[in-house]
């Protein structure tokens, strides 16, 4: 089960790209709701399976105290099931300190920091609704995080404003000592065709710092790559994420129950509240209404891996229909897939661990690889019938 909790609806930061707007409710999760919010993701997750418990705002540490509750709550009044949560957070890094960093590495949380890169990248689209040093702040905190080893990450948001440095933004977060950075793309802004065609140029040189980086450190990870070799690797149908199922939902700072982070408060996708006993009636009723009879992705040679054709809430904050995609994410996915096959097809020619690991499981668990995959092998003088050559 994967469950987001809203620990605050307010942020300290004012971010221009926030999906969420800039007018926030200042709206903090009481320990009532923490608890309630406990025992429903309790309640509903099906018996042993693990429960992947995200912590959200807003800045959710603006809510220190609802996050502490939470953690001792689980401990003392589900001691069988304490095993079963995997803990995370995505914060803003300018309101942590010594003590819920302790919880942090106690509790084995992965910690996702907003951060666009260096000072003047970061101040584009960042600010802080107080005038602080909120960027030497942030910076400061990745220090003690990564001295105290948690698991961590640069979360970089790409706009139309900041793409011409975003090469630049991820040599400068590497040489901080990051190992992981998770790049997402403001997909809800416009792009003109200029700023699309130098995020194409800046992937051309990011493509040459990711083969660089990790062949001097296998510890290193950007999402844009890594986390699309599995989509490349194994044959799929291309469906749509679990948002609205019991198996993902957002819960938020008064109990309110969502599908996905894209319509929270929007209370036209609002599916109960944590004193209900879940039922998907009202999200089927409602996705009903927001559906094409056929969607805008069928056919589409790259849908296995695209987030138009997996990623319904996008496409219905551009569109109003969930399988209705927007043509400016079409194009930047076509970019982000020819840049992968590229990367890919690289990894597979130099036999990186990255690929022939997944490659020999889909081997000894006789899973299908999908054509583009194949072809990527057949192409490179592989046959991904036989073992010698997936393996070393």
């Amino acid at each position: 089960m994967e469950c987001s909790l809203y620990l605050a609806s307010g942020c300290n930061m004012q971010c221009k790209y926030c999906y969420e707007g800039q007018n926030k409710i200042n709206g903090i999760m009481s320990k009532k709701i923490v608890e309630r919010s406990i025992d429903f993701i309790v309640k509903e997750n099906i018996p042993g399976d693990q429960i992947d418990l995200l912590f959200l705002g807003g800045e959710p540490l603006l809510n220190k105290q609802g996050l502490t509750w939470a953690i001792e709550l689980i401990k003392r009044k589900y001691k069988d099931e304490q095993e079963l949560f995997r803990y995370s957070i995505t914060t803003n890094g300018t309101l942590l300190d010594s003590e819920i960093i302790d919880v942090f590495e106690i509790n084995n949380f992965a910690v996702s920091i907003s951060i666009d890169g260096d000072e003047y990248t970061n101040s584009l689209n960042r600010r802080a609704v107080h005038q602080i040093d909120s960027y030497g702040i942030v910076i400061r905190n990745l220090e003690v995080l990564m001295k105290r080893n948690i698991d961590l990450c640069a979360r970089m948001t790409v706009t139309a404003n900041n793409v011409v440095y975003l090469c630049h933004n991820v040599r400068y977060l590497l040489a901080l000592g990051l190992k992981k950075i998770h790049i997402g793309i403001d997909m809800l802004s416009k792009w003109d065709e200029k700023e699309i065609i130098e995020f194409d140029h800046q992937l051309d040189c990011l493509d040459k710092i990711y083969m660089g980086s990790i062949m001097k450190d296998d510890k290193i990870i950007i999402d844009l790559y890594d986390y699309k070799i599995p989509t490349f690797v194994f044959y799929r149908k291309p469906l749509y994420c679990s948002a609205g199922t019991k198996n993902h939902l957002i819960i938020d700072y008064n109990g309110d129950i969502y599908p996905c982070g894209y319509v929270s408060r929007d209370k036209r996708w609002k599916l109960g509240t944590v004193d209900d006993t879940f039922s998907n009636r009202l999200f089927i009723n409602r996705v009903r209404k927001c559906v094409k009879t056929k969607s805008s992705c069928e056919g589409c040679d790259i849908a296995f891996t695209c987030c138009g054709a997996k990623c319904g809430f996008l496409n219905f904050t551009q569109t109003n229909y969930l399988n209705q995609h927007n043509e400016q994410t079409c194009r930047i996915q076509r970019i982000l897939y020819k840049h992968d096959y590229n990367v890919i097809r690289e990894l597979y020619k130099n036999k990186s661990k990255r690929i022939t690991d997944i490659l020999e499981l889909a081997y000894k668990e006789q899973l299908n690889l999908s054509s583009v995959m194949k072809n990527i092998i057949l192409n490179s003088g592989g046959n991904f019938y036989v073992q010698s050559d997936v393996g070393n």
